[in-house]
């Protein structure tokens, strides 16, 4: 790993768990207040729970992601590449964050021909898209779309939402001919990083992936795209 590559994954770590700080001082903080320990009760209601849920998985994704990032910069994780129907792929993204989607009334739409076969890791690549759909849900007003497609002979993942769009900074930190990403200067933090980190991870002559983000979404939002060849 590059000199570079230290210091933004220095960067990255030191950010990531100030947030997983956060978010387990939010979840003790909450079942303080709803778990009476003297009675044996815990009031509840189903807001909270969602909220909860939502917290925990963040630092669970965020240690799945670290742990990952490692694997990947010192050459321990063994990619698993093999041929796997996209639109199956995109399905059980959603099914994993189906519970949460219903109770936040979100719609789902996905688009991709049955007959789309490519060659990728699964679970890097889940691991990208279920990162997206988990930021999509904070942002979109009420709708995100899960679409793929061949383009320019790379395969396009497309996660789309209709809510405000990505802020300017990240659209100037990510290019869409750009690979190296500067997450100091951006301050994207963990899962931009990883999402670069999981598409570059992926080669096919000469060719690797990328991600690109934009503000071009049919239904009024954000574009995040994972490219891999």
């Amino acid at each position: 790993m590059s000199e570079q590559g230290q210091l933004d994954f220095s960067a990255v770590l030191a950010s990531t768990i100030h947030d997983m700080k956060n978010s387990l001082g939010m979840v003790l903080n909450s079942l303080d207040q709803i778990v009476d320990l003297k009675a044996g009760n815990c009031n509840c209601s189903a807001e909270q729970v969602a909220q909860l849920q939502y917290e925990a998985r963040r630092v669970n994704d965020n240690l799945v992601q670290l742990l990952t990032l490692y694997k990947l910069e010192n050459g321990r994780h063994l990619q698993n590449i093999s041929e796997l129907p996209v639109a199956e792929f995109l399905e059980e993204c959603y099914l994993l964050n189906k519970p949460l989607i219903d109770y936040k009334g979100i719609g789902i739409e996905i688009e991709c021909d049955d007959d789309l076969y490519w060659f990728f890791d699964r679970d890097l690549s889940a691991g990208v898209v279920n990162n997206v759909i988990n930021n999509a849900m904070r942002y979109t007003r009420d709708r995100i779309r899960l679409s793929a497609s061949v383009r320019d002979g790379m395969l396009d993942l497309r996660i789309e939402d209709n809510g405000p769009g990505f802020p300017e900074r990240m659209l100037e930190v990510v290019g869409r001919e750009q690979t190296e990403v500067d997450f100091r200067k951006g301050h994207t933090g963990l899962g931009l990083y990883f999402c670069t980190k999981v598409a570059e991870s992926h080669e096919n002559q000469g060719r690797y992936g990328r991600i690109e983000l934009a503000n071009d979404s049919p239904i009024g939002g954000g574009r995040f795209s994972v490219i891999l060849p």
